[in-house]
């Protein structure tokens, strides 16, 4: 038990939970792996092929061994938000310097070796899918190359998942933003997300069809990638193997000019291939269902049960683990839309270990929201001490102390010798010349000979060369071309993941790397503001109203560095040469700053509400009322032309 006086940590409290959630989903995962047992069994007897304590019970467990290692790559790999880097080769440049690969390939490969030997291991001997195949009374017996191309099947088949495993980035939870509804209540916007075992009915339409296309195309197009590309290493390997684990076989054996391609085969493989691929995606799919719920217990939130529920909240908002934050953040976000009786806690706690439990909330939420301008603010002007880096005053430089005698100042080089015959003074001159045009290259450009050499080649040129060929290698036509074949290259699919688009450029200087924390930003957001609106009936200390005025001032001054660098005059990004699909019309459309700048919008909004009459006596300075008001009414003058838009579509 923890000790009466410590407060436990915010870890304490999600990690049980996390487990909670681990186990629901390996529940599905087990619930998929049983199906498959019956899929893959054998059927000879009605009762035995789905009696969960016999041989389906045994294939399942043995079965689940291969969704267990998906998820324990993703417990490993977990983490909160997109991924921020400027272009898809950069963020495969970063997975190259990490783990992530090899770790995704090795799980999905040693899952696919285990659904590989559980298949096999499982099906009826008429599938002739055994390591040998017994020949006649007089041969010996050889290896069968039906399991080999199976496992080998498999193999890529993992090889394909770990790519879409990474493409689409498996490991994220809520990493998609939703706009802010400005119209909502927070009785209404507090509605509990839907169910996850609806959330799972509600996906797994979409998720049979996309295993089923795979499924397919593999066994189509898997014959034949399997026979000009592995066909001869897959037979060395497992013959190899054979013989390792003593099977009568000759030492060398050949392989048949024709592949062992049937009907029953390729049957077969369709049908395995969607099983495995329904463990791998079916679990992926539930875990993240699972793990993504809202951080309550029991309907309430996780620190709750806590003998101090306020401090492992504020511990978990300080927690230097990404992940731990953000659920911490997401938690506080709930406490202030749904449940008041924890929030007047909050502002009730004035002997909180540090201070009052409100002063220490608002002040990690305002160091969340603050992060935007300072990272925007490193952008735009490197630090005083990169650019000491950059200039250094030679002024300054202080040399060490000489310890041997000053170099010599006279000539230390040795003339060369007289010429003695015709030879010698001939390379004397010629290279006197050579050196007296390499040491001062402008008086070699006036001699007669390079004048010579530049009028016989212009002349040449004259001459031999077309006007329209003299154009074409000219070195602006040169680079003209190489611009447009550059340029057509980057908007082609094979130069897509080249792009440096103009909004993973500002997503990755906005949210912070390496990845995004736009969604706990909004979070903050949300936090303060409906704490701060709630604390004129809920705060009877009055604590709440002393930092509104830093609140407004964070606000501001974090709307107007997002607007800056998007559609500002005073720090406009570029778009990057490389985003050759950059509009300037659609500057504003990023997802990620949209959200936050309506977000942005709507807190200054409903602290204007609450606290505008009462700016004088809470210190709110005019200029600042006067900011967040404009900005208010942007959002208003926004709303207005939805509804306008919205109108004229009716119409």
């Amino acid at each position: 038990m923890p000790a009466p006086n410590r407060t436990r940590l915010y870890r304490e409290f999600l990690t049980p939970a996390l487990h909670r959630r681990f186990t629901q989903a390996a529940g599905v995962s087990l619930l998929l792996s049983y199906i498959t047992a019956l899929v893959i069994g054998d059927k000879t007897s009605l009762i035995w092929a789905w009696f969960p304590f016999g041989r389906a019970g045994i294939r399942t467990l043995l079965l689940f061994l291969s969704p267990l290692l998906v998820f324990v790559l993703r417990v490993a790999q977990l983490h909160c938000g997109n991924r921020s880097t400027t272009s898809p080769f950069q963020t495969f440049r970063q997975y190259l310097q990490r783990r992530d690969i090899l770790e995704t390939s090795f799980c999905y490969a040693f899952s696919a070796v285990l659904f590989s030997e559980v298949y096999i291991w499982s099906v009826s001997k008429e599938a002739n899918l055994n390591w040998v195949v017994q020949g006649r009374s007089w041969e010996r017996q050889r290896l069968n190359e039906r399991p080999v191309y199976l496992r080998s099947l498999y193999l890529g088949l993992a090889l394909l998942q770990t790519g879409f495993h990474l493409w689409m980035d498996y490991d994220k939870i809520r990493g998609s933003v939703e706009p802010v509804d400005q119209a909502s209540t927070p009785q209404e916007s507090s509605q509990a997300p839907a169910n996850p075992v609806e959330q799972l009915k509600s996906r797994l339409p979409k998720l049979l069809q996309e295993i089923g296309i795979i499924s397919s195309f593999s066994a189509v197009i898997g014959p034949i990638v399997y026979s000009l590309t592995v066909r001869k290493t897959a037979w060395r390997i497992s013959h190899a193997c054979a013989r390792f684990l003593q099977w009568d076989i000759p030492s060398k054996a050949e392989l048949s000019i024709i592949p062992p391609y049937h009907i029953t085969l390729i049957i077969r493989s369709l049908i395995s291939s969607f099983c495995l691929l329904l463990l791998w995606r079916g679990s992926n799919l539930a875990f993240s269902v699972y793990v993504a719920q809202e951080p309550v217990k029991r309907g309430q939130p996780l620190t709750q049960d806590s003998s101090d529920p306020n401090g492992s909240l504020i511990n978990g908002l300080r927690s230097r683990k990404s992940l731990v934050r953000a659920f911490a953040f997401w938690e506080l976000a709930k406490i202030s839309q749904s449940f008041p009786q924890r929030r007047i806690s909050i502002f009730k706690d004035i002997d909180c270990l540090g201070g009052p439990a409100w002063s220490q909330i608002s002040s990690e939420c305002l160091k969340m929201i603050q992060g935007i301008h300072t990272r925007i603010s490193e952008y735009s002007s490197p630090s005083a001490q990169q650019q000491q880096q950059l200039f250094i005053n030679p002024d300054q430089l202080q040399s060490l102390p000489r310890m041997g005698i000053p170099p010599k100042e006279e000539a230390v080089v040795l003339q060369p010798p007289a010429p003695s015959n015709k030879r010698e003074l001939v390379e004397s001159k010629v290279g006197s010349f050579a050196k007296s045009v390499g040491n001062n290259p402008a008086s070699g450009n006036g001699s007669p000979v390079v004048q010579k050499s530049k009028y016989y080649l212009e002349q040449a040129r004259t001459k031999f060369l077309s006007p329209e060929q003299q154009q074409a290698i000219s070195p602006a036509h040169v680079q003209s071309t190489f611009n447009a074949y550059l340029t057509r290259f980057l908007r082609s699919g094979f130069g897509q993941p080249f792009r440096q688009t103009f909004a993973r450029r500002v997503r990755s200087i906005a949210f912070g790397h390496p990845f995004s924390e736009c969604v706990t930003i909004i979070d903050a957001i949300d936090a303060l503001t409906r704490m701060a609106t709630a604390s004129i009936h809920e705060d009877d200390y009055g604590k709440v109203a002393r930092d509104i005025p830093t609140i407004v001032q964070t606000f501001i001054t974090t709307h107007q560095s997002l607007e800056n660098l998007i559609v500002g005059t005073t720090l406009l990004l570029q778009p990057h040469w490389t985003d050759v699909e950059f509009q300037e019309s659609r500057r504003e459309e990023v997802q990620e700053v949209q959200v936050t700048l309506d977000a942005l919008r709507h807190g200054l909004a409903e602290l204007m509400n609450a606290f505008g009459a009462f700016a004088p006596e809470i210190g709110l300075e005019g200029k600042d009322v006067r900011a967040a008001e404009m900005i208010a009414g942007k959002k208003k003058m926004k709303m207005k032309d939805k509804r306008t838009e919205m109108i004229e579509g009716i119409e």
